[in-house]
């Protein structure tokens, strides 16, 4: 099973152009070279002032071995861009159906 965590960012000066969002992301991705461990990273803007996103990993214990490295870029990128994180909700995504026949 696949394991999400979705966050919710509030920029005090304001939620920058997607390419900046794309540079941060990809300073990160760098730091691993080919051994990068999430699947997929999902960005919004949902005001002038928040952004959320969606990190999906393969398995949940993929993510709880990046956790300190996700934890040591989240303060280094809320100290260089004056943004803070307001939620956290981590999750399991079931990446397949459970069940062939709908439920009545």
């Amino acid at each position: 099973m696949k394991y999400a965590v979705y966050t919710k960012w509030r920029w005090s000066d304001g939620v920058p152009d997607p390419s900046h969002l794309q540079s941060v992301m990809r300073g990160y991705r760098d730091g691993y070279g080919k051994d990068f461990p999430p699947e997929e990273v999902l960005w919004w803007k949902i005001d002038e002032n928040h952004h959320q996103d969606v990190i999906v990993y393969p398995s949940e214990e993929i993510a709880n071995a990046e956790r300190s490295k996700l934890e040591e870029a989240r303060s280094k990128s809320s100290q260089d861009n004056n943004n803070v994180m307001v939620e956290e909700l981590s999750l399991i995504h079931i990446s397949e159906p459970t069940r062939r026949y709908a439920i009545s």
